[in-house]
């Protein structure tokens, strides 16, 4: 068994074992202990600050917020929310709050394949993890695609929104207003 199927497999046995919400978290909740595995590419690793592991939990990312992203790689939506999307990562990425809020997709049921697939489109300068199992996705109560999630570091859930979020002016002030 070769080290990367072992850690695989522990990883798949960790999660498997962790309670699966009833419902996807939402503002108020906490957010089930999720041990996530590393973006595949080196620039998605070095957003996150992740070099050098292979899974890491919201607590490493050493962000104030953290904003999940719960995409499908075929979903219609979810591209029609990657451009604003785009934009408030950039946003999110300067001046005062660059390096404040950690901003991750998570692709559920989505290969490292298509994954780098996806990235390769441009349409999203984040790191977007791979749940080709849906394994994660179940953790978090299997949420329709596109589902936003902004926590804290401990899992508390201070926003979350199913559905392409049509005003992104709105969710960029208000995650100013969450950072005050």
């Amino acid at each position: 068994m070769t080290l990367f199927t072992r850690i695989a497999f522990c990883l798949f046995l960790f999660c498997v074992t962790q309670p699966v919400m009833a419902a996807p978290p939402a503002t108020g909740d906490v957010m089930p202990e999720l041990i996530l595995p590393v973006p595949f590419d080196p620039a998605g690793q070095e957003m996150l600050g992740v070099q050098g592991k292979t899974t890491f939990t919201l607590a490493d990312l050493g962000a104030d917020l953290i904003f999940i992203e719960v995409i499908g790689v075929y979903c219609p939506q979810c591209v029609k929310q990657s451009p604003g999307f785009k934009t408030l990562f950039n946003r999110l990425n300067r001046g005062k709050l660059k390096g404040r809020v950690a901003m991750f997709g998570l692709a559920a049921g989505g290969t490292d394949a298509e994954v780098r697939q996806l990235l390769g489109t441009g349409q999203y300068l984040f790191p977007v993890l791979s749940d080709p199992d849906y394994v994660l996705h179940k953790v978090l109560g299997e949420p329709l695609t596109p589902y936003t999630i902004v926590c804290r570091p401990d899992g508390s859930v201070v926003y979350d929104h199913l559905g392409v979020v049509q005003d992104i002016d709105a969710l960029y002030q208000h995650i100013k207003t969450l950072l005050d």
